[in-house]
């Protein structure tokens, strides 16, 4: 075995830059492409018809055009302070809550959703979850 393929072999370019999107090692503080610093980024998961990232004061949703295929370029931000009621629904995969009022209703993969509920609930977003 060669240097490269040892190294190749254990390096994952699984931590994925909620900015570009291009993979990056486990342990990089920053992406490779774009220079994003991946560190305040909690949480980062691609879904059917958006991405999402958390981070410790915002959620971002990077919205996805029809076929799913690209982001559009357009993506909202919700500051973690002001978010309200929060709901993870049953048995629909669904998280849900009021931002400025308005209600806000996410579908995700169930993977997506386990993954954003533990760390909610880890980082003390939510301590009891009200299910829809």
């Amino acid at each position: 075995m060669t240097m490269n393929q040892e190294y190749n072999d254990k390096t994952s370019f699984n931590r994925i830059c909620p900015e570009c999107g291009v993979g990056n090692p486990e342990d990089a503080d920053s992406c490779i492409v774009c220079d994003k610093d991946l560190s305040e980024t909690l949480l980062f998961f691609e879904d059917d018809f958006y991405d999402i990232e958390l981070t410790s004061e915002l959620l971002i949703e990077y919205r996805k055009n029809f076929y799913r295929t690209r982001r559009t370029g357009k993506d909202k931000k919700y500051f973690i302070a002001e978010i309200k009621d929060i709901k993870f629904g049953h048995p629909i995969k669904r998280f849900s809550f009021k931002y400025k009022g308005k209600k806000e209703v996410y579908a995700l993969k169930e993977d997506n959703y386990n993954s954003l509920k533990e760390l909610f609930k880890k980082i003390g977003i939510i301590y009891e979850l009200e299910v829809e």
